[in-house]
């Protein structure tokens, strides 16, 4: 089975059920189902980072590169004013953030530990302030979308991104394929010898095993989600800007990653709905928001030693 603990047997299909249908309770409040659909979107990008980071072992701040570009290469491959195919493009964007990650992972992972954070942290911020300087992109305002991209094969279409219902269907979609293609790698041999790597990196080296090639493999895959992710949350808000690519962003995202449960994939669902959710309802109540956010994230990592999930499993596998 992909799911092999009886946690993500029970949660992930109760997850998706509860997400199919969700869209036919907000059809009146438009908000709420934009506000869900970012959620899921988010949560796509948290789990690109969560299999790098929990899985393979490669902690970055430097994720947000690749949620920028994602956004930013649709605005320089398609036309300002035509509907583009929505799948032509979407493997425009991530064979080049494909390409982008394999140069940039030739060049990172040379480096360990301290200095892999580092050198992240420095290419993405690079980035930001090459399109936050830059007139052509709009400097810190960013570039907007005109046209959103149309979705027929061979001549049938059946989504319209224009519709936020259509648009939600078409996250849950991918969300649901990005979970179980991690499942999926994780469990094939190749998932096994990139776990060996970070348990035990020296071992599975003297085994024959190029751990580079390993680790380079999975940082391309991680960030080329992350760059589909941004295409998404891009698409919805119909502009793209420099603040996708700040250290920020994969900040967060870490964080989020780590209250779900770092490394168990489908948790990265619980700690992104979780940390947008509670920070949804502290804006909410009081202009100190930031005071209460950071107490309740403080308290959680305290209280949920494995997150989320961990403590979920720790119920549920009893």
């Amino acid at each position: 089975m992909i799911f092999e603990k009886r946690t993500e047997r029970i949660l992930v299909p109760m997850f998706f059920m509860v997400a199919l249908f969700l869209p036919l309770f907000l059809e009146s409040n438009s908000f709420f189902v934009g506000k869900v659909t970012t959620i899921i979107i988010l949560s796509i990008f948290v789990m690109s980072l969560d299999f790098l980071v929990g899985r393979v072992g490669l902690i970055t701040l430097g994720h947000a590169l690749f949620y920028g570009l994602g956004g930013y290469l649709f605005v320089i491959l398609a036309p300002e004013y035509e509907a583009v195919n929505f799948w032509i493009y979407t493997f425009y964007i991530c064979g080049i953030s494909a390409l982008i990650a394999l140069i940039t992972g030739a060049v990172v992972l040379r480096t360990t530990g301290i200095y892999f954070i580092m050198i992240t942290l420095a290419i993405s911020q690079m980035m930001f302030y090459y399109f936050f300087d830059s007139l052509e992109f709009g400097g810190d305002d960013g570039v907007f979308i005109f046209m959103k991209p149309e979705t027929s094969i061979f001549g049938l279409s059946f989504l319209n991104l224009d519709d936020p219902q259509h648009f939600y269907y078409l996250t849950l979609f991918s969300l649901f394929n990005t979970l179980v293609f991690f499942k999926v790698v994780l469990r094939s041999r190749f998932g096994r010898i990139v776990e060996a790597t970070k348990q035990n990196p020296d071992r599975t080296e003297a085994l024959g095993y190029n751990i580079f090639i390993f680790r380079l493999a999975c940082y391309v895959i991680g960030s080329t989600l992350g760059a589909y992710a941004g295409f998404l949350f891009a698409l919805q808000y119909g502009f793209v800007n420099p603040s996708f690519l700040a250290w920020e962003m994969s900040g967060t995202a870490l964080v989020m990653s780590i209250l779900g449960g770092l490394g168990t994939i489908y948790g990265a669902i619980l700690g992104t709905f979780t940390y947008e959710g509670l920070q949804y309802l502290f804006e909410h109540l009081t202009e100190e928001w930031l005071l209460f956010m950071g107490s309740a994230i403080i308290l959680m990592v305290i209280v949920l030693r494995k997150g989320i999930a961990g403590y979920l499993e720790k119920l549920l596998e009893k």
